[in-house]
Protein backbone atom coordinates (compact mmCIF):
# COMPACT_ATOMS: atom_id res chain seq x y z
CA UNK A 1 0.00 0.00 0.00
CA UNK A 2 1.21 3.80 -0.35
CA UNK A 3 -0.29 6.53 0.69
CA UNK A 4 -2.72 4.77 2.73
CA UNK A 5 -4.61 3.14 -0.48
CA UNK A 6 -4.73 -0.37 -0.60
CA UNK A 7 -2.98 -1.40 -3.88
CA UNK A 8 -5.82 -2.63 -6.98
CA UNK A 9 -2.58 -4.85 -8.73
CA UNK A 10 -1.85 -7.54 -5.88
CA UNK A 11 -3.53 -11.08 -5.83
CA UNK A 12 -5.44 -9.59 -3.17
CA UNK A 13 -7.83 -6.51 -3.24
CA UNK A 14 -9.42 -4.53 0.03
CA UNK A 15 -13.94 -5.02 -0.59
CA UNK A 16 -15.76 -2.75 1.67
CA UNK A 17 -18.96 -5.28 2.39
CA UNK A 18 -22.82 -4.32 2.84
CA UNK A 19 -22.20 -3.33 6.19
CA UNK A 20 -19.24 -1.23 5.92
CA UNK A 21 -16.66 -3.65 6.57
CA UNK A 22 -13.30 -4.34 4.69
CA UNK A 23 -12.38 -7.79 3.62
CA UNK A 24 -9.63 -8.84 2.01
CA UNK A 25 -10.40 -11.29 -1.33
CA UNK A 26 -8.20 -12.61 -4.27
CA UNK A 27 -8.40 -9.91 -6.77
CA UNK A 28 -10.21 -11.26 -10.27
CA UNK A 29 -6.76 -11.87 -11.86
CA UNK A 30 -5.23 -13.73 -9.24
CA UNK A 31 -8.53 -16.30 -8.74
CA UNK A 32 -9.04 -16.55 -12.82
CA UNK A 33 -5.17 -17.61 -12.87
CA UNK A 34 -5.43 -19.88 -9.38
CA UNK A 35 -9.40 -21.64 -11.27
CA UNK A 36 -7.13 -22.23 -14.71
CA UNK A 37 -4.23 -23.63 -12.37
CA UNK A 38 -6.41 -25.61 -10.68
CA UNK A 39 -9.05 -27.20 -12.72
CA UNK A 40 -6.28 -27.55 -15.43
CA UNK A 41 -4.66 -29.88 -12.84
CA UNK A 42 -7.33 -31.50 -11.80
CA UNK A 43 -8.87 -32.57 -15.44
CA UNK A 44 -5.23 -33.76 -16.97
CA UNK A 45 -4.53 -35.66 -13.94
CA UNK A 46 -7.54 -37.36 -13.70
CA UNK A 47 -7.89 -37.98 -17.43
CA UNK A 48 -4.42 -39.26 -17.14
CA UNK A 49 -5.94 -41.60 -14.24
CA UNK A 50 -8.98 -42.73 -16.20
CA UNK A 51 -6.46 -43.58 -19.26
CA UNK A 52 -4.02 -45.75 -17.07
CA UNK A 53 -7.04 -47.37 -14.82
CA UNK A 54 -9.28 -48.32 -18.33
CA UNK A 55 -5.76 -49.71 -19.37
CA UNK A 56 -4.65 -51.09 -16.33
CA UNK A 57 -8.45 -53.01 -15.26
CA UNK A 58 -9.42 -53.82 -19.49
CA UNK A 59 -5.84 -53.98 -21.62
CA UNK A 60 -7.14 -51.54 -23.70
CA UNK A 61 -6.18 -48.12 -24.12
CA UNK A 62 -8.58 -45.56 -24.44
CA UNK A 63 -8.00 -43.35 -28.13
CA UNK A 64 -8.51 -39.56 -28.39
CA UNK A 65 -11.89 -39.94 -29.44
CA UNK A 66 -12.91 -40.95 -25.51
CA UNK A 67 -10.42 -38.61 -24.29
CA UNK A 68 -12.22 -35.41 -25.92
CA UNK A 69 -15.19 -37.32 -26.20
CA UNK A 70 -17.95 -37.68 -23.44
CA UNK A 71 -15.96 -39.81 -21.53
CA UNK A 72 -13.25 -37.21 -21.46
CA UNK A 73 -14.99 -34.06 -20.33
CA UNK A 74 -17.31 -35.90 -17.57
CA UNK A 75 -13.95 -37.17 -16.47
CA UNK A 76 -11.78 -33.95 -16.76
CA UNK A 77 -15.19 -32.05 -14.68
CA UNK A 78 -15.37 -34.82 -12.24
CA UNK A 79 -11.43 -34.74 -11.72
CA UNK A 80 -11.25 -30.77 -11.75
CA UNK A 81 -14.13 -30.52 -8.70
CA UNK A 82 -11.18 -32.15 -6.70
CA UNK A 83 -8.10 -29.56 -6.56
CA UNK A 84 -11.00 -26.81 -6.05
CA UNK A 85 -12.51 -28.27 -3.09
CA UNK A 86 -9.14 -28.74 -1.52
CA UNK A 87 -8.54 -24.95 -2.20
CA UNK A 88 -11.73 -24.08 -0.51
CA UNK A 89 -11.00 -26.31 2.67
CA UNK A 90 -7.66 -24.61 3.13
CA UNK A 91 -6.73 -21.95 1.52
CA UNK A 92 -5.05 -18.99 3.46
CA UNK A 93 -4.96 -20.56 6.92
CA UNK A 94 -1.39 -21.43 6.51
CA UNK A 95 -2.21 -25.08 6.62
CA UNK A 96 1.37 -27.17 5.43
CA UNK A 97 1.90 -29.62 2.54
CA UNK A 98 0.88 -32.56 5.32
CA UNK A 99 -2.09 -31.59 5.55
CA UNK A 100 -3.25 -30.94 2.00
CA UNK A 101 -2.19 -34.29 1.15
CA UNK A 102 -4.15 -35.55 4.12
CA UNK A 103 -7.19 -33.51 3.07
CA UNK A 104 -6.90 -34.19 -0.55
CA UNK A 105 -6.57 -38.27 0.15
CA UNK A 106 -10.34 -37.79 1.65
CA UNK A 107 -11.48 -35.48 -0.67
CA UNK A 108 -9.93 -38.41 -3.71
CA UNK A 109 -11.50 -40.70 -1.42
CA UNK A 110 -14.84 -39.72 -1.02
CA UNK A 111 -14.98 -39.13 -4.85
CA UNK A 112 -13.88 -42.66 -5.22
CA UNK A 113 -16.89 -43.82 -2.71
CA UNK A 114 -19.16 -42.04 -4.91
CA UNK A 115 -18.37 -43.55 -8.53
CA UNK A 116 -18.49 -47.01 -6.56
CA UNK A 117 -22.01 -46.64 -5.34
CA UNK A 118 -23.12 -45.60 -8.44
CA UNK A 119 -22.07 -48.46 -10.01
CA UNK A 120 -23.08 -50.83 -7.77
CA UNK A 121 -26.65 -49.00 -7.69
CA UNK A 122 -26.53 -48.59 -11.42
CA UNK A 123 -26.16 -52.54 -11.80
CA UNK A 124 -28.65 -53.48 -9.36
CA UNK A 125 -30.85 -51.46 -10.74
CA UNK A 126 -29.94 -52.01 -14.50
CA UNK A 127 -28.96 -55.83 -14.10
CA UNK A 128 -30.71 -56.76 -10.80
CA UNK A 129 -26.67 -58.24 -9.93
CA UNK A 130 -24.00 -57.08 -7.99
CA UNK A 131 -20.29 -56.89 -9.57
CA UNK A 132 -18.18 -59.75 -9.98
CA UNK A 133 -15.16 -60.56 -7.81
CA UNK A 134 -12.86 -58.45 -10.29
CA UNK A 135 -14.85 -55.42 -9.46
CA UNK A 136 -12.65 -55.57 -6.01
CA UNK A 137 -9.85 -55.67 -8.04
CA UNK A 138 -10.86 -53.12 -9.91
CA UNK A 139 -12.06 -51.09 -7.09
CA UNK A 140 -8.45 -51.29 -5.35
CA UNK A 141 -6.34 -49.88 -8.78
CA UNK A 142 -8.65 -46.79 -8.21
CA UNK A 143 -8.04 -46.25 -4.63
CA UNK A 144 -4.70 -46.45 -5.08
CA UNK A 145 -4.77 -44.26 -8.23
CA UNK A 146 -6.89 -41.79 -6.25
CA UNK A 147 -4.45 -41.45 -3.59
CA UNK A 148 -1.54 -41.14 -6.06
CA UNK A 149 -3.82 -38.22 -7.52
CA UNK A 150 -4.90 -36.79 -4.51
CA UNK A 151 -0.65 -36.10 -3.71
CA UNK A 152 -0.59 -33.98 -7.16
CA UNK A 153 -3.85 -32.01 -6.12
CA UNK A 154 -2.18 -31.27 -2.83
CA UNK A 155 1.25 -30.17 -3.85
CA UNK A 156 -0.48 -28.04 -6.90
CA UNK A 157 -3.02 -26.49 -4.14
CA UNK A 158 -0.55 -26.07 -1.63
CA UNK A 159 1.62 -24.33 -4.23
CA UNK A 160 -0.53 -22.18 -5.41
CA UNK A 161 -1.69 -21.04 -0.95
CA UNK A 162 2.48 -20.55 -1.01
CA UNK A 163 2.49 -18.57 -3.89
CA UNK A 164 -0.43 -16.08 -3.23
CA UNK A 165 0.80 -15.82 0.72
CA UNK A 166 4.10 -14.90 -0.39
CA UNK A 167 2.98 -12.38 -2.96
CA UNK A 168 0.45 -10.77 -0.31
CA UNK A 169 2.94 -10.09 2.07
CA UNK A 170 5.22 -8.85 -0.36
CA UNK A 171 2.88 -6.45 -1.96
CA UNK A 172 1.77 -4.81 1.57
CA UNK A 173 5.53 -4.72 2.75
Amino acid sequence: MSGGTPRTDGPTELVETDDGELIERLSGATATLLLVWLIGVGALSTLLAAWTFVWIVTGARLGLDALFGGFGIYTSLAGSAGPCVLWLAGRAQGHTLPWFIVTAAKIALVMVAMVVAIFVLGLLVMAGALPGSGALAAGAVMVVMALMLSVIWAAATWGADRWIARARVSDTA
